[in-house]
C-alpha cells in the first residue's frame, strides 16, 4: 500500500463524514424552520464544520489527482470534471454559509444554510456519480 492509497482512503471515509454532516445539519436547520428547536450556536459550527469537511475533501481529492497523474503520466478527463463539479459544490456551501453567518433573523438563517446544504450536496452526488457512484 502507497501513499495514494492511504489518502483515497482517507478520502472516501471523508466523504462519508461529510455525507453524515449534511444529513444532521437538513434535520437541524428543517426543525429550527418548523418552530421545533431552537437556533442555537450550534447552527454556526454545523456550517462550518460542514464546509471544513468539504474543503479537506477537495484537498485529498487535489493531491490524489496530482499524485495518480505523476505515477501514471496522464491526467484522465472525468478526475478534471469530478473535481471542478464538486469544487462548485463546495463555493455553493460556502457562499450561503457566509450568507448566513451575516443573518439576525434565525429562521431566514436557518433557511439560508438549509438551501446551502441541499444545493451544494445535490451538486457533490452529481460530481461522485461522475467518476461511478458512492460504492468506490
Amino acid at each position: 500500500m502507497n501513499v495514494i492509497d492511504v489518502i483515497v482512503g482517507v478520502h472516501g471515509l471523508v466523504r462519508w463524514l461529510v455525507v453524515l454532516v449534511a444529513a444532521i445539519a437538513i434535520v437541524r436547520y428543517a426543525l429550527i424552520l418548523a418552530g421545533r428547536a431552537q437556533a442555537s450556536g450550534m447552527d454556526r459550527g454545523l456550517m462550518s464544520g460542514y464546509t471544513g469537511l468539504l474543503d479537506l475533501n477537495v484537498l485529498l481529492g487535489l493531491i490524489i489527482i496530482v499524485g495518480l497523474s505523476i505515477s501514471a503520466g496522464q491526467v484522465l478527463p472525468v478526475w478534471l470534471v469530478h473535481a471542478v463539479t464538486n469544487i462548485i459544490g463546495v463555493a455553493v456551501a460556502h457562499i450561503f454559509a457566509q450568507r448566513a453567518k451575516k443573518m439576525e433573523d434565525a429562521q431566514l438563517k436557518a433557511r439560508t444554510s438549509l438551501l446551502g446544504v441541499v444545493i451544494s450536496i445535490l451538486i457533490i452526488v452529481v460530481g461522485v456519480a461522475l467518476i461511478g457512484g458512492w460504492a468506490r
